[in-house]
């Protein structure tokens, strides 16, 4: 699904986001900065502590969530999961989860906000040629949280609390979505303000780049990612230079920064850097043919040479077919792809997704419990075997599938739907309305997830485990919501 914004609404994005970003004073040594978060007795954590700001994320997660086309495709988000983890494991103390998501939107753009939650836009990904270049924008991002980049911002405002900061983020992410009176408002707040807070940000811009290339170094990504990336900003906004990418916005990229970006790369050590190219090039190739027409991509291939299409052409034509309807063609050109042992993961799930879309759920289910012996507990293997399963009438097991999977962990919106009609198909309607319950507090629906589990509470046959459980539920909800004002 493509979406697109008016130019109002994604400027005040960029703005939003600078303001934000403002008011750092920093070292001028790399060195100097550090992996670990500011100090606990910082100004940053008198106004938002660490736990106050792991909070917060939760609640904009879910605004996110409800607000943007969040990518619910499981192996993107394992994917982005992944990179991310990487990125942090290898040398960043972490005081909370982050959360990585993908937007499918084709613009270029990429957003942090408090909390850990990191948005890569699908048009950014798209412009990447390698992974380390994608890695050098989440690394980037990741500094912004890592350092409290907006913690520190809110230092200035004394009286700021943790009601305001929800309340303020929640409006940059409204902006970005609803054409309502607070993309006006942001809008008109920003006009006066732009020039002074985006020179300070383009500090906190030199900070984050500095980071996040030690974060690409010390996992084993090339540095070198970085000012390639730059580079590309570069040169697509002197060719747009009428529509400069929205990732210019909020993140200044002057002459100077690419300059220093490729001084720093520089300094690190050549070595033998490990990229995981496969599964990028197959990610990156997944994220082209879900967000873009089908109708576009299967004309572009029907003009090459059958022989002549690589591997990825063959399974981005094969979802683009399968997306138009002609799941028969789409499976032919999944069978002709002689995949090595790195490909044969991806190209199985879309063999089974297209058999799932064509009607043949069984051949989809033997497929996929192939893969489950391989790959236990792995989320796009869980949510297609519960799909096929449903197909053919088996919601027990398909229930069975997904509670052997953690759901909660992964805080998929689509495996929590499926919970849902498995267990009303199942007979365990109380069931149903508690994962509904859950899809809505992921989309910040709290009156709505209430609703559901006063539902589950009144449905017959309930057992007391369950209805104990709800219950608690229940009261976390309403007094979360209270703590926090949400509706």
């Amino acid at each position: 699904m493509t979406r697109f914004w008016s130019p109002l609404k994604h400027v005040s994005l960029g703005l939003l986001l600078g303001m934000l970003l403002a008011h750092s004073v920093l070292a001028d040594n790399p060195q100097d900065y550090g992996m670990n978060l500011p100090n606990i007795g910082d100004p940053a954590s008198e106004v938002l502590s660490i736990s106050q700001e792991a909070e917060l994320g939760k609640v904009l997660l879910a605004q996110i969530n409800r607000r943007l086309p969040i990518s619910t495709d499981p192996e993107l988000r394992n994917y982005m999961q992944s990179l991310g983890t990487r990125l942090i494991s290898s040398s960043l103390n972490s005081n909370f989860p982050y959360y990585f998501r993908l937007v499918f939107d084709p613009r270029i753009n990429a957003f942090a906000m408090p909390g850990g939650i990191i948005v890569i836009n699908s048009g950014l990904l798209l412009l990447t040629n390698s992974e380390s270049e994608l890695a050098s924008v989440v690394a980037h991002e990741i500094a912004h949280v890592s350092q409290r980049h907006i913690a520190r911002r809110f230092s200035r405002q004394k009286r700021l609390s943790i009601l305001n900061a929800i309340a303020m983020l929640g409006t940059v992410v409204a902006a970005i979505y609803s054409p309502d009176a607070a993309t006006a408002t942001a809008a008109a707040t920003m006009g006066g303000i732009r020039n002074s807070e985006m020179a300070y940000s383009r500090d906190y811009e030199r900070e984050a780049d500095r980071i996040g290339m030690n974060l690409l170094a010390s996992a084993q990504l090339d540095p070198y990612g970085m000012p390639r990336f730059f580079d590309k900003l570069n040169s697509h906004s002197q060719i747009n230079q009428n529509q400069p990418p929205e990732f210019l916005s909020s993140h200044p990229l002057t002459l100077s920064r690419i300059s220093d970006s490729k001084t720093r790369a520089r300094q690190y050590k050549q070595q033998q850097y490990s990229e995981n190219i496969v599964q990028y090039r197959y990610a990156r190739a997944r994220a082209q043919a879900i967000s873009s027409s089908p109708g576009k991509l299967i004309t572009h291939y029907q003009t090459i040479i059958k022989e002549d299409l690589s591997n990825i052409d063959r399974y981005i034509y094969a979802l683009a077919l399968s997306r138009a309807g002609n799941n028969r063609l789409a499976l032919s050109h999944l069978n002709a792809i002689k995949t090595t042992r790195y490909e044969e993961f991806p190209v199985s799930i879309a063999l089974a997704q297209v058999n799932i879309a064509g009607g043949n759920s069984t051949e989809a289910i033997t497929l996929l419990k192939d893969l489950e012996r391989l790959y236990p507990y792995n989320e796009a293997v869980t949510l297609y075997l519960a799909t096929a399963l449903l197909e053919e009438k088996r919601p027990l097991e398909a229930l069975d599938t997904l509670d052997d999977f953690d759901i909660t962990f992964s805080s998929n919106p689509a495996l929590e739907r499926l919970r849902a009609q498995a267990a009303e198909l199942a007979g365990q309607p109380w069931r149903s309305h508690e994962s509904l319950a859950d899809y809505n507090l992921m989309h910040a629906r709290y009156s709505k997830a209430i609703e559901h589990l006063i539902l589950a509470e009144r449905q017959l046959g309930i057992d007391q485990h369950s209805r104990e459980r709800i219950k608690s539920k229940k009261i976390e909800i309403k007094e979360f919501r209270k703590k926090h004002n949400l509706r």
